[in-house]
């Protein structure tokens, strides 16, 4: 393969990948996305590095579909052990939900924390597609 047909696989590749990401907006969804910074809660935001499996390019994960799924995250500080810093989390989604992940920390000086999501209501989503709260 030349240097010159590189650039046009790729965003092949890309199109291909937006095109099925668009699927689950046909039904309800869910979304996970970083959660807030937190003084009083000593709560920091994550990296969600995948979901099910399927690594992420950007910190929104675009709609999923309902049901269980497995996010490994990771704590956004540099301190400690890489393995201290990544997680394993099931997530049941339900549809037309919002899940914002973030680190509920103890201890920054030795990584100790715990991850903590917070759902959320996608207004629009249960408008389109009938769903209650």
């Amino acid at each position: 393969m030349t240097m010159k047909a590189m650039p046009l696989l790729v965003v092949g590749s890309l199109v291909a990948a937006g095109c099925a990401a668009v699927e689950p907006f046909d039904g309800p969804y869910a979304l996970v996305e970083v959660g807030y910074t937190s003084a009083a809660r000593k709560q920091l935001p994550v990296i969600v590095n995948a979901i099910d499996g399927d690594y992420l390019l950007n910190p929104r994960s675009g709609p999923i579909k309902p049901g269980k799924h497995q996010l490994e995250i990771q704590f956004s500080t540099g301190d400690g052990p890489y393995w201290k810093r990544k997680k394993m989390v099931e997530l049941d989604a339900k549809p037309c939900t919002r899940y914002r992940v973030s680190a509920q920390y103890t201890n920054l000086t030795n990584v100790d924390w715990t991850p903590v999501i917070y759902p959320e209501p996608i207004g629009e989503c249960m408008a389109k597609f009938q769903v209650g709260g």
